[in-house]
């Protein structure tokens, strides 16, 4: 392992110090993940790291930004497209938030752990707060479309409100997903999710 790691490519390097930390977070927990921790797990010198981090607080900012990819990566890529009828870009935006590696138990346990962060680290609560913000903006976006293709026309407030709900409806559905580490449970969670969206805006996305 620590020949890969020196001579893999600077960019490279960087995103595999930032895997190293997430597993020594997964294994031990924000607060004994050290520096010399990530090292040992990577393979490379406490130098190699400060090089490209700095210091300890930057590298578990930088893995929590990591996490929060993995976890939404393919929801904001739905949301992005123009692939298909505004319903099935939601339909699929429901079937991406809920499925594949977001719903994995270790998603959940990364993300709980950063989470109990943000009364403590400033950095952590500022990146949660844009990141949630961006990705209701973009679910707003979508709401609207799916309505203007039903010939409605909901107020600004209104498509905010839906959007906020939806999210919170996700998160919920996510987490019992989350939980279930056999994954026999997504695929009803999906399905509860797209009758949430159904119900919640009164159309039909299946």
């Amino acid at each position: 392992m620590s020949g890969l790691y020196r001579h893999a490519p600077e960019g490279d390097r960087r995103q595999e110090l930032i895997e190293a930390t997430l597993e020594c977070i997964a294994e031990l927990g924000i607060q004994s993940t050290t520096v010399r921790a990530v090292a040992a797990k990577a393979g490379v010198s406490n130098g190699l790291i400060r090089h490209h981090f700095e210091n300890k607080a930057n590298l578990i900012v930088a893995a929590y930004r990591r996490t929060m990819e993995l976890i939404t990566a393919a929801a904001f890529e739905v949301l992005a497209s123009k692939e298909g009828t505004p319903h099935q870009r939601l339909n699929r935006f429901v079937c991406v938030a809920l499925g594949g590696q977001a719903s994995e138990y270790r998603m959940i346990s990364l993300w709980a752990t950063f989470i109990s962060q943000i009364g403590v680290n400033p950095v952590i609560a500022s990146l949660r707060s844009e990141e949630y913000l961006s990705l209701r903006r973009a679910t707003e976006a979508l709401i609207a479309e799916v309505f203007e293709a039903e010939g409605r026309n909901p107020s600004k407030e209104e498509i905010e409100q839906m959007a906020i709900v939806a999210n919170a409806v996700l998160d919920g559905l996510w987490i019992e997903a989350c939980l279930d580490e056999s994954g026999k449970t997504v695929e009803q969670m999906i399905d509860l999710g797209i009758n949430a969206f159904e119900t919640l805006m009164n159309v039909k996305l299946t």
